[in-house]
């Protein structure tokens, strides 16, 4: 499973480093635009919330595989064997629960979208909610992979 996902997290990594890269240099224009030549697009300001939209979401998994989401550990940091291994077990299963419903709603705002326009750049709105499904598609796979690492571990070898 590592290896199917290497290349889909390199790959993301890149994406979101452009898109962080062309939204810097889409606002910083934009900026300029405005004040200094008292013009800006009429499609800036969407332009850079959609690619915004896309950060969030391709960088969800990203983030989840280097272990940076925000975590309460609270009872966990107190909790060795058997009983950590359940914790999170059960912390996994939400979470499998939760990014399926992401998915399958998100694959639902795709499809109702896609007879919208955006007002500036008038393209499909579908394109837009894509990153909903794959985002949460690829934390997905991420969490499973984790599960299945999860269960093959003993108790005994599980660390914080």
């Amino acid at each position: 499973m590592e290896a199917f996902m290497r290349p889909i997290e390199k790959a993301l990594q890149w994406a979101v480093s452009f898109l962080i890269g062309a939204m810097m240099v889409w606002v910083f224009v934009q900026v300029i635009g405005r004040y200094v030549f008292n013009y800006t697009p009429s499609y800036g300001e969407e332009l850079a919330r959609y690619m915004f939209v896309w950060i969030v979401f391709l960088s969800l998994p990203v983030v989840a595989k280097k272990g940076g989401h925000m975590a309460i550990e609270m009872v966990t940091i107190r909790l060795k064997g058997s009983a950590l291994k359940t914790v999170r077990l059960c912390a996994d299963v939400f979470t499998v629960a939760f990014l399926l419903i992401m998915v399958v709603e998100g694959v639902n705002m795709v499809r109702l979208s896609s007879f919208q326009t955006s007002p500036a750049l008038e393209i499909s709105m579908s394109w837009i909610y894509c990153a909903i499904p794959l985002g949460c598609l690829i934390m997905l796979l991420n969490v499973l992979a984790s599960l299945i690492k999860l269960v093959r571990a003993s108790a005994d070898d599980l660390k914080k």
